[in-house]
């Protein structure tokens, strides 16, 4: 009897250690303080008008070219322009529910490849684009194994994986092997609330090829993840910056990062800046940190050219007849 009890034990704690793993590894991680960023300069938006009449809400940059999607628009919700004369190459994506068409609103996976990811043909399809000489053609078509719920923060890695956050329904973030079409790995993140828009723990996604960068909304901090295994690597902090969260109450609420962008060489997060403007904080992925740019106005979207040293962005009750554009180098 006291053999089984024993066996019983074991079992049990190894089912616990089994499902807080993930857990225990994060607070293993020592904080590092967020280095003073080296350069800091201002910068004024150039207006950029164009012919096409649109709502962006969300901006990518590939090859020199510059994708657009409008949710609001059901008569063409995918727009392309070439760069960096803005030459509009294609416009179209209909909403509706019939073949190429637009079950729910688009939504432009982040990637650091070449290639273009779109979701939401349906809600459980990736179509994969090739660009060639600023022509987009169908190289495949990604069935989902998540058909019980919808995603956030799509980010296609290798051109194999697909890491995605669970929010609205939990915090945890999860990664898909686009091969097997298994889910091969998970990170939990703390729920301490109820309300999860208005959770501290909170925060915007994005991968490249090796590492998992999650931004706090309502802290400062920094947190870096292996691909490989879904462990946490590395945390950068300000401990001077204490969360203001009231809930239910946006206004209120102070939020700290509101956007994350990957590319190549950095990542980029997008900060508030009292009533008008913002800031782009830039780090390279060993978390050091590289460059703050203040800008003139706050960006609802965006997305950086590095190789040109150009940030892309949209706010439409500032300017809503084109793109803002900001000379970075």
């Amino acid at each position: 009897m006291l053999k089984n009890k024993i066996c019983l034990l074991l079992i049990y704690t190894l089912i616990i250690i089994a499902c807080s793993g993930q857990t225990c590894a994060q607070r293993q991680v020592s904080s590092l303080e967020i280095e003073p960023f080296p350069v800091k300069k201002t910068f004024c938006a150039e207006k950029i008008r164009v012919n096409e009449i649109f709502s962006p809400d969300g901006i990518v940059v590939k090859k020199g070219n510059l994708f657009v999607t409008d949710s609001r628009n059901n008569d063409a919700m995918i727009y392309q322009y070439s760069l960096p004369g803005f030459h509009c190459i294609y416009q179209g994506g209909v909403k509706g529910g019939g073949k190429d068409e637009f079950q729910i609103s688009p939504t432009l996976c982040k990637t650091v490849s070449d290639k273009v990811y779109i979701w939401g043909y349906t809600p459980f399809l990736i179509k994969c684009f090739i660009l060639d000489n600023n022509h987009m053609s169908l190289e495949e078509e990604i069935k989902l194994p998540i058909s019980d719920r919808i995603v956030n923060f799509m980010n296609v890695v290798n051109d194999s994986l697909l890491i995605y956050s669970t929010f609205p329904y939990k915090l945890n973030i999860e990664k898909v092997n686009l091969n097997t079409m298994q889910i091969t790995g998970q990170i939990l993140i703390e729920q301490k609330q109820k309300e999860l828009f208005f959770d501290e723990n909170r925060g915007y996604l994005a991968a490249n090829d090796s590492l998992i960068i999650y931004a706090y909304t309502y802290k400062k901090q920094i947190d870096f993840y292996r691909v490989s295994d879904m462990k946490l690597c590395k945390r950068l902090v300000d401990k001077t910056v204490v969360p203001h969260i009231i809930v239910n109450n946006v206004k209120e609420s102070k939020f700290c990062q509101r956007e994350l962008v990957t590319g190549k060489r950095y990542f980029y997060i997008r900060c508030p800046k009292g009533e008008k403007g913002c800031f782009i904080e830039v780090f390279d992925y060993s978390g050091h940190s590289v460059a703050k740019y203040e800008l003139d106005v706050l960006l609802y979207a965006f997305d950086v050219d590095e190789e040109n040293g150009i940030i892309y962005g949209y706010n439409g009750d500032v300017f809503e007849d084109g793109f803002l554009k900001y000379t970075i180098l």
